[in-house]
């Protein structure tokens, strides 16, 4: 499974991605106990077919609204199979973050829910806006909440395993020959800010991937739906 990113996705894909979970934070991409047919098995979380149609709906509004023109007929084809892809990551990633015991408190908590823009009211926390919003979502606070701790478990785990990856100026230099043989002296020192972040973010990416399958070593995915598992 987690070969398919690297397979199906470039790095304009990993971009869109990193907008589809900002979107993500609010929505939310975890399993709900709302029943629906079970597509994939995450250690022992259900993930149904509701979970990805529900991801599936977010992901294709945000890739045509990216994408644009460029939008088509083979994007929109890969978007369920991504749906489901992320709702498995998110669960490994959630489960291996609680397994080292990775932890969100309930400060955190909060003042990650008090600045989000859908809840302010002439920029500030307004408590009715809260409620409201999550009424028009059919979501209770209770379960918004455990599912906001959940998404910031991920991300402290997601950059625990970036903050692993470091960048030597002469791993750099040598890279950045290596992609650019007919570069003129000078070059490298005038592009190396940017090139880093560009490097950086590739092994930081490469680093998370490999980290996943390492996960699924001891925590099982199980594809249960056909139609995804030939895919």
């Amino acid at each position: 499974m987690i070969e398919w990113i690297r397979k199906h996705m470039g790095w304009m894909m990993w971009i869109i991605v990193g907008l589809v979970t900002v979107t993500f934070l609010f929505w939310g991409i975890y399993p709900s106990s709302m029943g629906g047919k079970a597509v994939a098995k995450v250690g022992g979380v259900v993930i149904t077919n509701n979970d990805v149609n529900r991801i599936y709906r977010n992901l294709y509004d945000t890739y045509r609204d990216v994408l644009k023109d460029k939008f088509n007929e083979s994007v929109e084809k890969s978007l369920q199979r991504q749906a489901l892809q992320e709702l498995i990551v998110n669960q490994l990633l959630i489960e291996e973050a609680k397994k080292i015991g990775l932890q969100v408190t309930d400060q955190e908590l909060q003042a990650n829910i008090m600045k989000m823009p859908g809840f302010l009211r002439n920029g500030r926390f307004d408590k009715q806006v809260y409620d409201s919003v999550l009424e028009r979502i059919n979501m209770t606070p209770a379960a918004f909440e455990a599912n906001q701790r959940d998404f910031l478990l991920r991300q402290k785990m997601e950059q625990l395993v970036r903050d692993s990856v470091a960048v030597e100026d002469a791993e750099l230099s040598a890279v950045y020959q290596q992609r650019n043989p007919t570069a003129k002296p000078g070059d490298f020192e005038k592009n190396k800010d940017t090139f880093r972040q560009t490097y950086l973010a590739e092994k930081q990416r490469d680093a998370l991937t490999v980290f996943l399958r390492n996960v699924q070593t001891h925590i099982p995915v199980k594809i249960e739906d056909k139609a995804f598992a030939a895919s």
